[in-house]
């Protein structure tokens, strides 16, 4: 890698709360070029991310009825908080699994707006995977 790649590397935001964030959610394809949100790409990655996150809760309890408890847990606590606190209960359930935040949500999370509705919409998937009986 030449030198100036290197310089540009380090210099790099590496912070979603960043100046750089905005243009990085427009790469993502999470933010439109004016700024709006694209709701349609944040509710698919919130659809595939809830949907990982439910299989990852199935792999690490094996016990089904175990995910349920944690997942009622969860929609207990995101009943009654906003749309930005439904994020951070999102957050801690990675943490509780010991896993890290994965890199879109982390990024997502510097955008309060995109952060709730990314929350709303990851919840709203998890509760359906849970009403689900079938598992495999």
């Amino acid at each position: 890698m030449s030198e100036v790649r290197k310089k540009i590397r380090t210099v790099r935001a590496q912070n979603p709360f960043d100046d750089g964030a905005e243009e990085r959610l427009r790469r993502m394809n999470m933010i439109h070029a004016e700024g709006t949100i694209n709701k349609p790409a944040l509710f698919a990655l919130s659809g595939v991310y809830a949907g990982l996150f439910f299989d990852d809760l199935c792999d690490f309890h094996q016990d089904y009825s175990l995910v349920k408890d944690d997942l009622n847990q969860l929609f207990a606590a995101a009943d009654k908080a906003e749309s930005r606190q439904k994020f951070l209960l999102i957050c801690l359930q990675y943490d509780g699994l010991s896993q890290p935040l994965p890199n879109p949500i982390w990024w997502i999370s510097g955008n309060p707006e995109l952060a709730g509705i990314f929350a709303d919409a990851y919840i709203q998937h998890l509760k359906q995977l849970s009403n689900s009986e079938e598992v495999s």
